[in-house]
C-alpha cells in the first residue's frame, strides 16, 4: 500500500473555501464551487469534534512522515540486522497508519489517499481566566463576566470573548491565524540558524531578515488583536466551533451521480 503525506493533503485540502456551505445541505449531498464538485461527508457541530477531527489528522500526518522516514533509512542501509529492525518498526507504522485510516473514513469520511475542503463556520475566540477573576467574576480592568461565556478546556478556564459566525469571516479569520503561524515558525527557524551561525557576514543577512519577521510577526499579532478585540500582550485561544468536511469527487464520480440521477428521475 502506498502512503500519502498527509501534510500535502492537509494543506490543499483542509482550507477555508469559498461560500457554499448552506444550513439545508445534509451528508452525502453534492454541491458545486466553480467546476469542481463536492459531496459533504462529515459536520462538525462542537470544539470537542473539531479538535478530536484535527488531533487524528495530526496523528495520521505523524506517522505518515514517520514511515517516510523509515523507508528512506531501509533503503541507504546495508548492515542485514540493523535493516531488519528498521522494516520491524516501520510495520508497525503502517499497521497504524492503515488502523487510524480506517477509523477516520468510519468517523468523519475522511481517507487519507482522496482530497477534502474544510468550510469553517463558526470560530470562538476566548481568553483564559485566573482563579481570582473566577471567584470574583471580574476581569482584571474590573469588568463583570457573563459567568454563562465561562468553560473548562481540559485544565483551563476560559471565557468567551467573541463567536466569529459565517464561512466568509471565517475564512479571513483562518488566513490570518495560518499568516500568524507561518510569520512564527519563519522567525523560530532564523533565530536557531543566528545561533548556530559564526560566518559574520551570515550572521547579518540573518538578523535583518529576521527584524522584518519579528516586525511583521508583531504587526499581524496586533492587527488580529484589534479587530477581535484581545487586549494587548494578553493569552489567547482560538477554537473553531462549526466546520464541514467536503469530499473532492473525480470526474468518474460525477458521471456516474449524475447517470443515477436520471434513472431516478424515469
Amino acid at each position: 500500500m502506498k502512503y500519502p503525506l498527509i501534510s500535502a493533503i492537509i494543506a490543499t485540502a483542509i482550507i477555508a473555501s469559498a461560500a457554499f456551505a448552506s444550513a439545508q445541505e445534509k451528508v452525502g449531498d453534492i454541491v458545486k464551487a466553480g467546476d469542481t464538485a463536492y459531496m459533504l461527508v462529515c459536520e462538525l457541530k462542537t470544539p470537542e469534534q473539531n479538535v478530536n477531527f484535527q488531533r487524528n489528522i495530526n496523528i495520521m500526518q505523524r506517522d505518515s512522515q514517520a514511515i517516510d522516514f523509515f523507508r528512506k533509512k531501509i533503503g541507504e542501509e546495508s548492515d542485514p540486522a540493523k535493516k531488519a529492525e528498521l522494516e520491524r518498526k516501520l510495520k508497525i507504522l503502517e499497521k497504524n497508519f492503515e488502523t487510524n485510516d480506517a477509523a477516520m473514513r468510519k468517523a468523519y469520511g475522511f481517507s487519507a489517499n482522496r482530497k477534502y475542503r474544510m468550510i469553517f463556520l463558526e470560530s470562538n475566540i476566548c481568553v483564559p481566566l485566573s482563579n481570582d477573576a473566577l471567584s470574583s467574576l471580574k476581569d482584571e480592568a474590573g469588568n463583570a463576566l457573563d459567568p454563562m461565556k465561562i468553560f473548562q478546556r481540559g485544565n483551563k478556564s476560559l471565557y468567551l470573548k467573541k463567536t466569529v459566525t459565517g464561512d466568509k469571516d471565517n475564512e479571513a479569520l483562518q488566513r490570518t491565524i495560518g499568516f500568524i503561524v507561518k510569520r512564527r515558525a519563519d522567525v523560530e527557524k532564523l533565530r536557531k540558524e543566528l545561533a548556530e551561525t559564526t560566518d559574520p557576514s551570515k550572521q547579518m543577512e540573518i538578523t535583518s531578515k529576521l527584524g522584518s519577521g519579528e516586525k511583521a510577526l508583531v504587526e499581524a499579532e496586533e492587527k488580529m488583536r484589534v479587530q477581535y478585540g484581545i487586549k494587548s500582550k494578553s493569552d489567547y485561544v482560538i477554537e473553531t466551533s462549526k466546520s464541514k468536511l467536503y469530499l473532492v469527487l473525480t470526474p468518474e464520480e460525477i458521471l456516474k451521480i449524475e447517470a443515477q440521477k436520471k434513472l431516478d428521475a424515469k
